[in-house]
């Protein structure tokens, strides 16, 4: 004879089995998005330093020379040159990388008439080799196809 009031339940161990197939699909979804978020942070790395070489070429019209001319530049001295309110460009800040890292840092070198804008990158990308490569302006470019320093220049 059969109890009616038994309900039918699941075991602990197909309850683990379970739990288990969960946490083995969640973290190969997560290994995935790993190579997504390098490639879009370097997608923004790249936008970065073309929104940069629209300041360099308003701050150029007005005065005529880039910053920096044969001195040894830093980022942040760009950062401070170009966001200046002397230079009357309207410019409030400069992008920075989106990880914050010492290790992913923007470059910039010029000589006054030309410069060069470099970055490296988390991920090497053969859409990315017609680059600039070499070193220039104290910027190391990278010496090969497939490298990771991204650089433009004018």
């Amino acid at each position: 004879m059969k109890n009616k009031n038994f309900k039918k339940a699941y075991t602990l161990i197909e309850m683990l089995m379970v739990v288990a197939i969960i946490g083995i699909l969640a973290s190969s979804i997560l290994v995935g998005l790993g190579s997504a978020r390098s490639k879009a942070r370097d997608s923004r790395r790249i936008s970065d330093l073309k929104n940069v070489q629209t300041a360099l070429e308003l701050y150029y019209s007005k005065y005529g020379s880039y910053p920096g001319g044969d001195q040894n530049w830093s980022w942040s001295d760009l950062v401070n040159i170009i966001t200046s309110e002397e230079t009357g460009l309207n410019i409030t800040k400069l992008p920075k990388d989106p990880l914050n890292n010492e290790k992913y840092q923007y470059l910039y070198g010029s000589d006054g008439q030309s410069y060069i804008l470099g970055v490296k990158l988390e991920t090497k990308d053969a859409a990315l080799d017609d680059d600039l490569d070499g070193m220039r302006f104290n910027i190391n470019c990278g010496e090969e196809v497939g490298d990771v320093i991204y650089c433009v220049s004018l």
